[in-house]
């Protein structure tokens, strides 16, 4: 019978132990993050850095694109710079922010063809990058998307 309690105290210690361990190290960063950000929309959210266990990559992606949301319409065509596969894709959050727009990206095989044709567009944007065809929009209304290099211009006829 004493075996019994004692094996029942080890498991509970081992349960206690992990709860104290997932609070501290996985809970609490969280918390802390939810709690310095309270009243801010879901879009400003994922453009801050993160919790401490888990900081946000993205971030100035979520910048850009929340940016380009906000001045392009629906049915708008973007292209965008192409994306840097070493350093992880940020393809799919620029597909998620920007829904429902045709976006084309630097790398795409077709980039070119279509930047041609989105001249003939009415409503086109070209996003550049400090590293990326700055200078493409020298003859467009060139637009400041952030304070570190992004910018867009609208093709026009």
């Amino acid at each position: 019978m004493s075996d019994e309690g004692w094996v029942q105290k080890a498991i509970v210690g081992i349960v206690i132990g992990n709860l104290i361990v997932l609070s501290t190290f996985f809970l609490g960063p969280r918390m802390q993050f939810l709690m310095a950000h309270t009243g801010l929309t879901s879009n400003q959210l994922i453009e801050k850095a993160g919790s401490l266990d888990m900081p946000n990559q993205l971030s100035q992606t979520y910048k850009v694109a929340n940016r380009i949301r906000e001045l392009t319409a629906e049915d708008a065509t973007i292209f965008m710079p192409p994306g840097d596969w070493k350093k992880g894709s940020f393809r799919s959050a620029v597909i998620q922010i920007l829904y429902p727009r045709k976006i084309f990206f630097g790398e795409d095989g077709n980039f070119e063809r279509e930047l041609k044709e989105a001249e003939k567009i009415n409503v086109s944007y070209f996003v550049y990058s400090p590293e990326w065809k700055p200078e493409f929009c020298k003859k467009y209304f060139r637009i400041e998307l952030t304070d570190f290099g992004f910018g867009m211009c609208r093709l026009e006829k």
